[in-house]
């Protein structure tokens, strides 16, 4: 009898010996998607329904192609479709923004590459569940605002030792590409930062992105034995990455979804993990006294009493590599918002922002509280958060205990 599950599909491109452009180094990315996506211990794909298009295979015709026909099959509504690509990215001489397929010629893009828009325009069909993974340099543009800072003339990625092929005169994904990406219902998991490149170790034999996120989806990312969903996911490859890399590569996630769904179907229950080491990272303006006597004895005393962990700050040399393992280590960082704290740790702070990709993503691991009163800037004022000036002192402990349900929770959890 035919099964009336909605279909799942997917399809895994990966190209790294270029015929026109500077080669990658090998790894065993795509066959290792492949296999984790197929297996019913892990994400349980139909192997029927788990394309994969590899080097010589990975031409634009064959992708365009592939990539039609997997979205094709997942017109029905409540399909799961997962699109992988792993190679070169990034925007063109022309402004276009581009993954290059194994064929593709350097002065030709738009010709023998793949735009954002034309990617765009066929996930569009999907219905359901659609979860695009980029493994390339700079493919976080499309997930978080580019710096803005043009790259043109520096190395992509790292090539072939004593290959001597060309470059592929890629720089950064802009904002173009994010805005033709992104769509409602489409989760994009990016490598790298928008000016950032994708590594692999030479002694590994995945990228160090990909081989993270196989890991967690073998069962790393889940927290309560459960099926790993995407936040989870990220969560896990971006703690790992940053760690792993020191800091040098930082992935971007971008979630226009309703709810987090699981990218797993685990037969049986797995045994939980241990993603985050702190429940919380305080960031403040520790050169401010009347601040830090508040937080120390007021206001870290009310979390420690209700069984949160905090981040040791006497442990912390607050290096801008020692934050950065902070932010990635515990489950949520609590802003205290202060006009000396935009002024003295404005640096922190935007590197609070970047790590949780919060002003894309408002992601529920970054948690303002504001506490003096003062003119935020309008893109602060976003977020909301919590009201915990003096002026609000009898609300304080109404404010402190719901902080501490937020902090009880999971990210993920609504």
């Amino acid at each position: 009898m035919p099964s009336t599950d909605p279909p799942s599909q997917a399809l895994v491109v990966g190209a790294s010996q270029y015929r026109h452009v500077r080669s990658l180094r090998p790894t065993r990315d795509v066959p290792g998607v492949r296999d984790v996506l197929a297996s019913p211990d892990y994400c349980a794909y139909p192997p029927e329904r788990v394309t994969v298009l590899a080097e010589q295979d990975a031409t634009r015709d064959n992708v365009l192609g592939a990539l039609t026909a997997t979205c094709e099959r997942a017109r029905v509504a409540g399909s799961r479709t997962f699109f992988y690509f792993s190679g070169h990215g990034g925007q063109g001489p022309d402004g276009l923004s581009y993954i290059l397929p194994v064929d593709a010629r350097k002065a030709e893009y738009p010709a023998t590459a793949i735009s954002a828009r034309d990617l765009s325009r066929i996930l569009a069909r999907c219905a359901g569940e659609l979860t695009v993974v980029l493994d390339c340099c700079r493919a976080a543009g499309m997930a978080s605002p580019a710096a803005g800072r043009d790259l043109a003339g520096a190395a992509d990625d790292h090539p072939v030792a004593g290959s001597g092929e060309p470059g592929a005169g890629l720089v950064a994904f802009t904002d173009s590409f994010r805005n033709d990406i992104q769509s409602k219902g489409r989760v994009v998991f990016a490598a790298s930062g928008e000016d950032g490149r994708a590594f692999a170790s030479p002694e590994a034999s995945y990228g160090i992105f990909t081989g993270h996120m196989l890991d967690g989806l073998r069962g790393a990312a889940s927290t309560n034995g459960g099926d790993v969903t995407v936040q989870q996911l990220f969560d896990y490859v971006q703690q790992r990455v940053v760690l792993s890399s020191r800091s040098a590569q930082r992935p971007a996630f971008i979630a226009n979804i309703a709810a987090f769904y699981p990218l797993t179907r685990y037969p049986r229950p797995v045994a939980p993990s241990v993603v985050f080491e702190k429940d919380v990272y305080v960031s403040y303006d520790r050169d401010d006294p009347i601040l830090r006597d508040w937080v120390t004895q007021v206001f870290q005393p009310e979390l420690e009493t209700a069984g949160r962990s905090i981040w040791d700050h006497d442990d912390l040399g607050y290096s801008k590599l020692e934050v950065e393992e902070a932010i990635v280590k515990c489950r949520y960082v609590v802003v205290l918002l202060t006009r000396s704290y935009l002024e003295n740790r404005f640096a922190e702070f935007t590197t609070t922002l970047a790590v949780l990709q919060a002003i894309d993503t408002r992601t529920p691991r970054f948690i303002p509280v504001v506490r003096e009163l003062f003119n935020l800037p309008y893109w602060i004022k976003a977020f909301g958060g919590l009201d915990m000036t003096p002026r609000r002192e009898m609300e304080f402990h109404d404010n402190m205990a719901r902080l501490i349900k937020r902090l009880a929770k999971e990210p993920h959890e609504r």
